[in-house]
């Protein structure tokens, strides 16, 4: 069995979390690992060519068309999409390998410690995650039978994730695996964990609204500058 991993990068290396992700992917023989990078200007793209992963760099400003450009290049059996700041451990990607399940996700739980980055794990987890929506942060993956329905997916700039999950929600009940993505907290230290928690909260809303994409993502960018290629 091969486990196709994507990871859509921009800049990551100022984050810290790429050189773990593929060090940590690349320790297994039937893991292949696919980053699609928008351009980056600041050496995530000679780092991934360090890893002897497979690169593809073009324009593709929005997180859903790397995934899917990606997903267009895996050969694997299961695929796994992989937020470029997270880090899956070898048992992590062993218990993939073993689940029978047609899609699901990895429990999620941040890098620093704090009690409201504890509840919001644990409702990702078990309140949003019973309903079968995960965030790329759990690093969800599906069976590559699903592709051509994610495939399907609009090129939005933010709540691809869920919508990717609500595809496959459609088609089968998802299965929370009991191994952790560890993912960085880097958006809760920048704008502080209740400014943070508050941002995601009107970006929901919004989201539940109907608020078109471009809009919503600069809004939550804030001049953070992690997921595309502008800084307004």
């Amino acid at each position: 069995m091969i486990i196709s991993v994507v990871i859509p990068t921009f800049n990551e290396i100022k984050n810290g979390y790429l050189k773990k992700s593929l060090h940590a992917l690349t320790q297994k023989e039937n893991v292949e690992v696919i980053v699609v990078d928008n351009m980056s200007t600041d050496g995530t793209a000679q780092l991934a060519q360090e890893y002897h992963v497979k690169l593809y760099q073009d324009k593709l400003p929005s997180r859903a068309e790397r995934l899917k450009h990606g997903i267009l290049k895996a050969k694997g059996d299961i695929i796994l999409l992989h937020h470029p700041r997270s880090v899956l451990s070898i048992e992590a990607l062993n218990e993939l390998e073993q689940t029978t399940a047609n899609w699901g996700a990895f429990r999620h739980e941040f890098d620093k410690s704090h009690p409201l980055l504890k509840f919001t794990s644990f409702y990702s987890n078990f309140v949003r995650g019973g309903r079968g929506i995960f965030y790329l942060d759990h690093c969800i993956f599906f069976k590559r039978d699903f592709a051509p329905d994610v495939l399907k997916l609009k090129n939005m700039e933010i709540f691809e994730d869920t919508e990717i999950s609500l595809i496959l929600r459609a088609k089968a009940k998802p299965r929370l695996l009991k191994s952790t993505s560890t993912t960085s907290a880097i958006r809760f230290e920048k704008n502080g964990v209740f400014k943070q928690i508050l941002l995601n909260q009107k970006m929901k809303i919004l989201y539940h609204l109907g608020r078109h994409h471009q809009e919503m993502n600069r809004n939550y960018e804030q001049n953070l500058g992690l997921n595309n290629d502008f800084d307004a």
